[in-house]
C-alpha cells in the first residue's frame, strides 16, 4: 500500500517536530505524532485508495486514541478517498501547500520598525526567532535544521500593526541562519490561499511543492 510502502521526506518528520508533536511511530511512508498536550493523534502520509483506507482509519494507534484523530495527507487530493472518508465521519478541516526555496534565492535581510526588536534563541528541537515591539511580544518563527534543507515555522503574528512587515523580518531571519549553517534547501508549510490548494500569495524565491489535505474525527 503506498503509505506502507513509500518513504515519507525527510522535512515531514521535522515538521511535527517543529511543532512540539510526539513522534510516536515514524515507518516506511507512514508517521504517527501526538500532540504536546495528547490532545490528538496524527497520521500522516501519502493519499492511499479507498481500497486501502480501512487499513489506515482501523490503526490501532489511531482507534485506541481517546481525543481528536488526524489524517494529513500529502500529494494531490483523491476524490475517491475524500468521499470515502466523509461517508465514515471524517471532515475536511485543512489545507495546507509545501513551499520550497533555495536559501539564497530568498531575501535574508529585512528592516523593523525603530520601535521593534528581534531575538533568537535555540531549544530542544528547533531554535525560535521572536519579534518584541515597544517591548511586547509581536511575532515568533522556528528553524529545524536537517540534513540539507531547513524546515522553517510559517511565523505566527500577535500584532494587528506592521504585520507583513514583521512577518517578512522573521522569514528573512531565518533564511540568513539556515543559509549560515550551510543549508541550501528551505521547506515552509502554509495555509492554501487558492481553490486548487496551493499558495499564490508567496514571497519572491518560494514555489509551491506539493498539498498537504488534514482531515479529522472527534
Amino acid at each position: 500500500m503506498p503509505f506502507e510502502s513509500t518513504t515519507l521526506p525527510p522535512w515531514v518528520h521535522s515538521f511535527a517536530l517543529l511543532r512540539d508533536r510526539t513522534v510516536v511511530r515514524d515507518e516506511s511512508g507512514c508517521l504517527h505524532s501526538l500532540a504536546a498536550d495528547g490532545s490528538n493523534y496524527e497520521i500522516t502520509c501519502s493519499w492511499p485508495t479507498p481500497e486501502e483506507l480501512s487499513t489506515l482509519v482501523g490503526d490501532p494507534g489511531l482507534t485506541a486514541h481517546q481525543g481528536q484523530t488526524r489524517l494529513t495527507f500529502l500529494g494531490s487530493p483523491d476524490e475517491a478517498t475524500t468521499r470515502e472518508l466523509s461517508s465514515q465521519g471524517w471532515s475536511l478541516s485543512d489545507r495546507r501547500v509545501l513551499l520550497v526555496a533555495l536559501a539564497n534565492d530568498v531575501e535574508q535581510v529585512a528592516s523593523l520598525p525603530e520601535t521593534a526588536t528581534l531575538f533568537e534563541a535555540p531549544m530542544n528541537d528547533y531554535d525560535v526567532v521572536e519579534v518584541a515591539d515597544f517591548d511586547a511580544p509581536a511575532g515568533r518563527g522556528r528553524i529545524r535544521f536537517g540534513e540539507g534543507f531547513a524546515m522553517l515555522g510559517d511565523p505566527s503574528i500577535t500584532t494587528t500593526s506592521n504585520t507583513e512587515q514583521f512577518r517578512a523580518a522573521i522569514l528573512a531571519n531565518l533564511a540568513a541562519t539556515a543559509a549560515g549553517q550551510g543549508l541550501p534547501v528551505l521547506f515552509l508549510v502554509t495555509s492554501a490561499d487558492t481553490a486548487a490548494g496551493t499558495r499564490a500569495d508567496r514571497a519572491a524565491g518560494w514555489s509551491n511543492a506539493t498539498q498537504l489535505t488534514t482531515f479529522t474525527k472527534a
